[in-house]
C-alpha cells in the first residue's frame, strides 16, 4: 500500500523500521524481510508484517513496517538493523522523518503554537537570563 510523504508527517507517536531503497516488487520485499525476520526469531507468537507501507523520497522506493500489530523481540531487530543497515537502509520511524523529511505535523504545529504564545505575550527574541 502506497503512502504519501504527507501522510508520514502525521504518524507522530507511531514506530516502525524503514527501509531505503527497495526497488521492484514490494510483496517480494515484505515476503522476503518476512522470511529474514522468521529466521532471526525476531517476530514472537508466529505475528509477521503484513500492513507494509511504500514511499517514494529521494528517488528511493522505501518500506515502512509498521510496528502496529505485530509482536516483536526488539533487541533482536535492534541488532538486526545495526547489522544490515549497509545492505537496507534501515532506520527507525522516528528517526527518518525529522531527519529526512524534517519534522512531524504535530512538532511543527506545536513549534507554530510556542511562537504564537511568545508574539501574543511581547516575549519573542527576549531571553529570560
Amino acid at each position: 500500500m502506497q503512502i504519501t510523504i504527507g501522510e508520514l508527517h502525521r504518524m507522530n507517536g507511531q514506530e516502525g523500521l524503514i527501509l531505503q531503497g527497495c526497488g521492484g516488487n514490494e510483496q517480494q520485499w515484505v515476503d522476503g524481510i518476512n522470511e529474514l525476520f522468521m529466521l532471526k526469531d525476531i517476530p514472537l507468537d508466529g505475528t509477521t508484517f503484513k500492513d507494509v507501507k511504500s514511499f517514494c523520497h529521494e528517488d528511493l522506493s522505501n518500506l515502512l513496517f509498521s510496528f502496529e500489530d505485530v509482536k516483536l523481540d526488539m533487541g533482536k531487530l535492534f541488532a538486526w538493523r545495526i547489522q544490515s543497515h549497509e545492505m537496507f537502509g534501515g532506520t527507525w520511524m522516528s528517526d527518518y522523518v525529522p531527519n529526512r523529511l524534517e519534522v512531524f505535523l504535530d512538532d511543527m504545529a506545536e513549534q507554530k503554537n510556542e511562537e504564537n504564545a511568545q508574539e501574543e505575550t511581547g516575549l519573542t527574541g527576549m531571553s529570560l537570563e
